[in-house]
């Protein structure tokens, strides 16, 4: 008698943790929120994809929506360059960095740390000069968390 209860209380065990496996499995990415009265009950989709950038956009101005208005990889003696970094995911205090290097040497190193929740989100860099810059080839390369996603070449005419 005791050896077929306590078969039936392994066989339940075994059901319920395969229960509880498979929902949680179904639930990722999810929180339920059960400290509502009575049985109402709340669910959220939290945004868990790991964060990476999607795009580098490179141009002479920005939109309100910190976006390149007109791409170009071509700029005068006199133009402010700018950098859109789009990252797509979520994250917490992922560091952006933009280098923008000319002849072997850095012209400038900037970084911004974003928090993003999830989706597309987009940071924006520039480097700009106060006396004409000199007609040369440059890059800006730009890095996550350390990690190189990208260079753009670009040039002075």
């Amino acid at each position: 008698m005791r050896t077929t209860a306590r078969a039936a209380s392994l066989a339940t065990a075994l059901v319920f943790s395969v229960a509880i496996a498979a929902c949680k499995k179904n639930n990722e990415g999810k929180i339920v929120d059960t400290t509502a009265a009575g049985m109402q009950t709340a669910t959220v989709t939290v945004d868990t994809t790991p964060i990476k950038v999607s795009d580098i956009q490179v141009g002479k101005a920005i939109g309100s929506d910190k976006k390149i208005a007109n791409q170009t990889t071509t700029f005068g003696v006199r133009d402010t360059m700018y950098v859109s970094v789009i990252t797509d995911g979520a994250a917490k205090n992922a560091k952006i960095t933009t280098k923008w290097t000319s002849n072997g040497k850095t012209v400038k190193e900037d970084s911004q740390t974003i928090s993003p929740t999830g989706g597309t989100t987009v940071t924006e860099f520039h480097v700009d000069k106060k006396t004409a810059w000199p007609k040369a080839k440059y890059t800006v390369e730009v890095t996550l968390n350390g990690v190189s996603a990208g260079t753009k070449d670009l040039e002075v005419k």
